[in-house]
């Protein structure tokens, strides 16, 4: 349900009105890990058991449920999900050019879900539990705004002013129970108070505020000169009392070259030449809600449970806890009322043009970006205790790069038209500043082997893959290599030590692209029309190691185990007959640790795809005429119908190239009519 309606109150000087949705969504999650149990469970094992029921995994065979008993317990696990969201605004003119605009908003969800359990009767992965869970979730989130505006024009001088404030309030909260030990298996009966076993009962909440005040003045002169000044100041109820606020200024200009006196010449075939430049500054302040507090959670024992932990009390008795020990708390973050906004700053200089009647039409851009103060999660050293986590200010990144866009459009007399037009991009990113235990770790990079300043985020260190071990001599001939063997993965000696030690790793992976591109097609002639967009990436390294792990391996260390379905890859895996195969040979036991980070699982992620293509069709105007309707247009459409990619990518698509689904083939057909 939709209500929009604006009331002019007094004439066109006091006007109010409201924007307002409802709407009603009911679905079910699908189960998590149903995609990667589908993919591994072994075909070769049954679907039924001889008893009816779904056959479980046995003997053998790894610990994993049938993927459709998955679906199957989970098909009842509905939720109901009610949006309501929109706006009422007054605004106020009280003179010429001069308004005074307010809006009062919100966004309130709430979603009610029930997820059953249901015994699982055989196989590893049996249990004789039943329970339910019933949740409840809402989230609101409410705005308020008042913003004034001003407009000027005098002669050649044209300006306007704008100032503001607006407050922003977001709250969750969650609350669930549990209940176990249902007599009878029926949704209509399985609800917590039906059981009869063990109860749980959970519930959090949350929720933070923004104030924004901000102010804009926009000027130009002659349509020749352009300036704009911006300054905004946001306070953040997510940042301690002395940093919660901070300021951010821009300031922009721009010179329209073409309308220059001295630029009379070019009249005949250069019809735009801009140039911009900009400078500013935006704050992030996307952390916990609870970052700068310190935290404890209560801990009881849980021996109930069968978790293992007894709680926080010691236990002087030595018997495992047992159920009456007192509560306890622990620490789970440590506080910090220090940190404040990170800042982002950021530089632009841009030049737009067009020629020939603006058939030819384009614009450049180069970028320069620091982000400093960055809002980091830091893990604390085990003297400090549990708990020791703190968000903290702390690194700095920067970013270059540049855009160019051109294109071409142009009509034909007898009613052939087209637009198409391309651009290319290229960035740069470079970790410059990090504390030390931060790069140890290897959160944004340095798999913890090398420290990542100086590299782009989420760069990877690893061993250097030299190809597979092929013949005796060629194991005798290599450094000391543990687990090498005919068919093994040989790793580079880097150090020239004669051994294969972590101190054989360097940079294996960079996240950057050389470069990436888009190209959008419009073609029209009379009543038809044909859209297409195409984008592609070049020069890109992916990880594929969750993905090649399962593909070309019967057992690695990395995330692979026995007796799982398997990629069809491994059935040209090196051995004495296939000895021309780069793919390691097929072992039950993974002596060579070739699960390890290595350059053998990066590949080249390059691709094109055809993103969107659609044919539409108007009909008549004296057809539409007669049916008393003004338009109809028939259409068919195609998303990812096409992709490219490199040869030497060996996965299913290089935007998803882990174990994932790839993105799907969209086929659409449809009918817009208008009255």
């Amino acid at each position: 349900m939709i209500i929009n309606a604006d009331y002019k109150l007094i004439k066109d000087i006091v006007v109010i009105g409201e924007n307002f949705t409802v709407n009603r969504t009911r679905g079910v999650d699908a189960p998590g890990g149903v995609l990667e149990h589908a993919l591994e469970f072994n075909p070769n094992f049954p679907i039924y058991a001889e008893n009816g029921k779904y056959a479980q995994a046995l003997g053998a065979y790894s610990e994993r449920e049938n993927p459709l008993s998955m679906i199957d317990n989970t098909k009842d696990n509905k939720y109901t999900q009610w949006r309501m969201f929109g706006d009422v605004h007054l605004s106020i003119t009280p003179f010429k050019n001069f308004m005074i605009r307010t809006t009062l908003g919100m966004d309130y969800t709430q979603k009610e879900q029930r997820f059953f359990t249901y015994p699982i009767p055989n196989g590893k992965v049996m249990r004789t539990d039943s329970a339910v869970e019933g949740k409840q979730e809402h989230n609101m989130r409410w705005m308020w705004n008042a913003i004034a505006t001003y407009n000027l024009e005098i002669g050649k001088h044209r300006g306007d002013a704008m100032i503001g404030t607006e407050i922003n309030r977001q709250d969750y909260k969650m609350y669930s129970s549990k209940r176990y030990e249902l007599a009878i298996l029926n949704t209509d009966y399985m609800w917590p108070s039906a059981g009869a076993g063990r109860q749980l009962a959970e519930g959090f909440g949350d929720g933070f505020s923004l104030v924004s005040f901000f102010g804009k003045i926009n000027y130009t002169y002659d349509d020749k000169y352009l300036a704009s000044f911006t300054i905004r100041r946001d306070g953040s109820s997510r940042f301690g009392s002395s940093n919660q606020y901070g300021t951010f200024p821009s300031v922009s200009a721009g010179w329209r070259i073409s309308q220059e006196k001295f630029m009379e010449s070019t009249k005949g075939w250069l019809d735009n030449l801009k140039l911009r430049y900009s400078w500013g500054q935006t704050g992030n302040q996307e952390i916990s809600n609870t970052a700068r507090y310190t935290l404890y959670k209560a801990v009881i024992s849980t021996g109930l449970w069968g978790s293992g932990q007894a709680g926080t009390s010691y236990d002087i008795l030595g018997s495992n806890g047992g159920y009456d020990l007192p509560n306890g708390y622990v620490r789970n973050q440590r506080g910090n009322d220090d940190i404040k906004w990170e800042t982002t700053t950021q530089h632009n200089i841009g030049l737009d043009f067009g020629i020939l009647g603006n058939e030819i039409y384009g614009s450049f851009d180069w970028y320069n970006k620091k982000t400093k103060d960055i809002l980091l999660l830091m893990d604390g050293i085990a003297a400090m205790g549990e708990g020791a986590v703190q968000w903290i200010n702390a690194g700095e990144v920067k970013n270059n790069g540049w855009e160019f866009t051109v294109g071409y459009r142009h009509a034909l007399p007898n009613g052939f038209s087209w637009d198409i037009n391309g651009n290319i991009s290229k960035y740069s990113n470079e970790i410059t500043k990090l504390p030390e235990t931060v790069a140890a770790k290897g959160t944004y990079g340095g798999n913890g082997v090398k420290s990542v300043v100086g590299h782009a985020m989420f760069s990877q260190v690893g061993y250097i893959y030299d190809g597979i071990f092929k013949s005796q001599d060629e194991i005798d001939n290599h450094a000391i290599q543990e687990g090498a063997g005919l068919g093994r993965i040989r790793y580079k000696d880097l150090n020239g030590d004669g051994r294969i030690t972590e101190e054989d790793q360097d940079w294996i992976y960079d996240p950057t692209p050389a470069f990436t591109w888009g190209l959008n097609i419009s073609l029209q002639y009379k009543n038809w029309d044909l859209t297409m967009f195409w984008q592609g990436v070049q020069g890109v390294d992916v990880d594929c190691r969750g993905y090649k792990s399962q593909t070309d391996f019967w057992a690695n260390s990395a995330i692979n185990v026995p007796y799982l379905n398997k990629g069809v890859r491994v059935l040209d895996a090196w051995s004495p007959s296939n000895p021309d195969s780069n793919i390691p040979a097929l072992t039950t036991s993974d002596t060579n640790n070739e699960g390890r980070v290595s350059s053998y699982y990066i590949e080249n992620g390059s691709y094109a795809k055809l993103r969107t293509i659609q044919l539409g069709y108007n009909l008549p105007k004296q057809v539409v005429s007669k049916l008393y309707l003004d338009r109809i247009r028939l259409y068919a459409s195609a998303q990812n119908l096409i992709t490219i990619k490199s040869s030497k990518f060996t996965g299913v698509d290089p935007e998803n190239p882990g174990f994932n689904y790839p993105i799907p083939l969209n086929l659409t057909f449809g009918v817009n009519v208008s009255f």
